[in-house]
């Protein structure tokens, strides 16, 4: 299972980074399945993953919540682009 953390926490930080520095890698096919793939996999981790220890499930916490907010993010500025005349 810290496997899967460790990868879904680098596919995560990766979304984060390109969010931030190159945002038209994230509008691609692969991006928006790495992105959409890694918020549900990461709920479905958080859920199940019972076992994990408090330092895994905290930095899982916050990286999911934090490409989530990215997510909403993303939609309010594209709303806000697509509204303007």
């Amino acid at each position: 299972m810290r496997i899967i953390v460790c990868i879904l926490l680098a596919c995560q930080t990766f979304v984060i980074y390109y969010w931030i520095s190159d945002w038209r890698q994230l509008v691609t096919p692969v991006g928006l399945c790495m992105w959409v793939g890694g918020i549900a996999v990461g709920l479905v981790v958080l859920r199940t993953g019972r076992y994990l220890s408090p330092r895994w499930r905290r930095a899982l916490k916050m990286t999911t919540a934090g490409v989530i907010l990215l997510a909403v993010m993303s939609l309010i500025i594209e709303w806000a682009v697509g509204s303007m005349p």
